[in-house]
């Protein structure tokens, strides 16, 4: 293992514990809410979250055969908080899996997947790292505005 691929695991652990978070300190019964502006609930963003890592990193990198439902990503609710945060855990799981089993050298390989974008792994891992915080900053958002309206 080496720096870059141990700064990058670092950073994504560190998130999705972020998210866990968020997950267990929103009410229950706001999980599934939006508010007028934004599209996208907490747990739709949390399953989102999940199938993009699994799909990008897991079956890329770590050849997991995870099979991505992008689509459902977006239109499943009803799941509890606990599956919810149990899906992240595991999340958690394959990505200290992969990265652990990853070269310094395959950093500079192109990424494997068919992607609109000529990226090596290394790029294409900053980006998904991006991908994450930003979602991670709607959930917070979201779960505080979800709080606030409460008091």
């Amino acid at each position: 293992m080496t720096k870059n691929i141990d700064e990058l695991k670092e950073l994504f652990i560190r998130d999705l514990e972020r998210l866990e978070s968020e997950l267990t300190n929103i009410p229950k019964e706001d999980i599934w809410k939006t508010i007028p502006g934004v599209v996208n609930s907490v747990g739709v963003l949390a399953q989102h979250i999940v199938g993009n890592l699994n799909h990008f990193i897991g079956t890329a990198l770590g050849n997991t055969e995870y099979i991505r439902n992008r689509d459902k990503e977006f239109t499943k609710t009803g799941i509890s908080a606990d599956k919810l945060i149990d899906d992240v855990n595991e999340t958690s799981k394959m990505i200290v899996k992969v990265f652990d089993g990853l070269k310094e050298k395959e950093l500079n390989d192109s990424y494997p997947m068919d992607i609109p974008m000529d990226y090596t792994i290394h790029k294409f891992l900053i980006h998904l790292y991006g991908h994450l915080s930003y979602h991670l900053g709607q959930v917070n958002y979201l779960r505080r505005i979800l709080s606030e309206k409460e008091s």
